[in-house]
């Protein structure tokens, strides 16, 4: 076979070297480096403004928006060269380490039994280099997010006939209460890691409305009145129900039950106002809620 170009046919792109494409590799290192440093000044900017501002500054995390930022990256991935659920863990790290810029960010994450994988759920949603206390009961996670001594803190998610009930302790009006923000994993576990285990996060923050979210709203009620009852109760006030993940019966004259609502709803939101004027109902407490995480659709 001829080396030779025939005439008049488009001379061959000679490939680059080796030596040169590492040089490329190198370069762009560098560049992202700079981009991270450049990052980091930005938001120890915000939060001087913030400061400025006269505004709360004690825990940096927004949960809301971090979702947000990761839906518009994952539409921006869409050749394939990278997969999704590697650029949603590596802006996990990466939000974890901006934060820890602004100020502290710490964990309290339940953890029942030596390799129960909540550690590691927690890891992979917050951090690996992120402090975190692992403490045998859930209600200790409530205590230690809601006494400030951490930032966040992780949950298993709750289900019907739990002997250790960790929700009713969100209903409280007490100041500091923390509140739902996050389900976890947010993108599906890491392979080897978990064995599927989700979670709950909570935090001393109010839930951040993203347009794909969910809430759990507590509610008292008279112990007579039925979990289909009290479904149909909340979907004539207008409130999706997509699940109720649990009631707490031990009170002889009034039962809880924990609902979880389709989209974010305010603690103003008009229909927990119609909900709490039917004669059965006690009390109805919006405990907070948590963006949906990615499908295996949506990493695709």
């Amino acid at each position: 076979m001829s080396d030779v170009t025939p005439p008049g046919s488009p001379a061959a792109v000679p490939l680059p070297t080796l030596a040169e494409l590492r040089q490329r590799i190198d370069a762009i290192d560098t560049q992202l480096i700079d981009l991270l440093v450049a990052r980091a000044e930005v938001v120890e900017t915000v939060g001087a403004v913030k400061r400025a501002a006269g505004e709360d500054v004690g825990i940096f995390l927004r949960p809301g928006r971090e979702m947000d930022i990761l839906r518009r990256l994952l539409k921006q991935a869409k050749d394939g060269r990278f997969r999704k659920s590697v650029i949603v863990r590596i802006w996990r790290e990466l939000f974890a380490a901006m934060v820890a810029v602004e100020g502290p960010l710490t964990a309290a994450v339940y953890m029942p039994s030596r390799g129960a994988g909540f550690l590691e759920l927690a890891r992979d949603s917050y951090g690996a280099y992120t402090p975190m206390v692992a403490v045998p009961s859930p209600g200790s996670v409530v205590k230690a997010v809601a006494n400030a001594e951490v930032t966040v803190g992780i949950l298993p998610m709750p289900h019907l006939g739990d002997t250790e009930r960790w929700w009713p302790a969100l209903a409280s009006a007490a100041p500091g209460t923390p509140s739902v923000v996050g389900r976890v994993p947010f993108a599906g576990p890491g392979p080897g890691r978990g064995d599927g285990i989700e979670g709950l996060v909570i935090c001393r923050l109010p839930q951040e409305d993203t347009g794909h979210d969910r809430t759990y709203i507590v509610i008292e009620a008279d112990e007579d009145l039925s979990r289909t009852g009290l479904r149909s109760l909340a979907e004539n006030a207008g409130l999706v129900v997509a699940e109720m993940p649990d009631t707490d019966d031990t009170s002889p004259v009034a039962r809880l039950h924990l609902l979880e609502i389709e989209t974010c709803v305010l603690p103003t939101d008009q229909r927990l106002v119609e909900l709490g004027r039917e004669s059965a109902i006690r009390r109805v407490s919006v405990i907070g809620g948590y963006a949906i995480p990615f499908t295996a659709d949506d990493l695709a």
